[in-house]
């Protein structure tokens, strides 16, 4: 099951980000109920009766659920996420809905796994480098192969070798550990080439975010490419979704594709994949550390 309520952590040790200009005076709303008459009056009357502005905002509307969004400028009324649910708490009663609020100048922490592919790893870091992402810690890297040590000390960031050709309870145990250490308010799977048990996604504590080719269900196995280009695809391409305990079947946070030229070869593919791969894992955590996908019957809500 997917969190919703933020929680309050200790990060790692390293100096987080610095925010981006306009990101770190604001804060989110994120929220969800059955669609009935007076809900966005009321919103609008709980901003204006405390003298603030609604900044931005947006909703959506399916299947009798009612969806929103909105921004705030921030002020001194609330000291954290907790305070504002406190007295928000109220109205979301009222209206049987489920809530999630964000202060943009809190800063939010992102451990990541990795394998031997380095390609969706490399991404997240030269973008958390440039101040893509809002005001957040990359806190760890936790990887199966060695090599990936010299990324990590590349960005100054802590490296945990954990070899997985051992039991799953061994292996899950030293990094459920580590997660618990940093408590990061999420998880990336930047190609990590496990199959995460139920346990660890139960203990975890945050949200769990993976990406992989798109060729799934049809290509399953070692060599996904290679079957693809027997087959002749015309489109490769990759999802980004919250990790469940159903095997790449947890809620979609981004997709993308590309066509496949006339005489592409295996390794044309696979390039192409790759870049396709690293474009939607870095888009998909930004959606989420932006406070923008809803989870609602295993399928996401994404506001722009």
């Amino acid at each position: 099951m997917i969190p919703t309520i933020l929680k309050d952590g200790k990060f790692g040790k390293m100096s987080p980000t610095p925010p981006t200009e306009n990101a770190s005076n604001i804060a989110s709303l994120l929220l969800s109920c059955p669609d009935q008459v007076g809900i966005i009056a009321a919103l609008a009357n709980f901003f204006a009766e405390r003298d603030l502005n609604i900044s931005r905002y947006a909703e959506y509307t399916d299947d009798g659920q009612f969806f929103s969004r909105l921004e705030w400028p921030m002020n001194d009324r609330w000291d954290d996420e907790a305070a504002f649910a406190e007295e928000f708490s109220g109205l979301a009663d009222t209206y049987n809905a489920t809530f999630e609020a964000r202060f943009m100048n809190r800063c939010q922490s992102v451990g990541l796994f990795v394998s031997k592919q380095p390609h969706a790893l490399i991404e997240m870091l030269n973008k958390y480098e440039a101040n893509y992402f809002p005001n957040i810690e990359i806190s760890f890297i936790v990887g199966n192969d060695e090599s990936m040590q010299k990324l990590a000390d590349r960005h100054g960031l802590p490296f945990f070798y954990i070899a997985t050709d051992v039991d799953t309870l061994e292996y899950e145990k030293k990094q459920l550990e580590i997660i618990h250490r940093y408590k990061p308010d999420y998880v990336g799977l930047a190609r990590y080439m496990k199959i995460l048990s139920a346990n660890f996604i139960d203990n975890a504590g945050c949200p769990i975010i993976n990406i992989h080719h798109s060729f799934l269900p049809s290509f399953v196995g070692a060599k996904p490419y290679q079957m693809a280009y027997d087959r002749g695809v015309k489109l490769i391409g990759a999802t980004s979704h919250f990790v469940t305990a159903d095997l790449d079947q947890g809620p979609i946070i981004e997709q993308d594709v590309a066509r496949v030229a006339p005489g592409a070869s295996v390794q044309d593919m696979i390039k192409m994949g790759r870049d396709i791969e690293q474009k939607v894992f870095a888009r998909a955590m930004l959606k989420v550390l932006e406070h923008k996908a809803i989870v609602f019957r295993n399928r996401t809500i994404i506001f722009n």
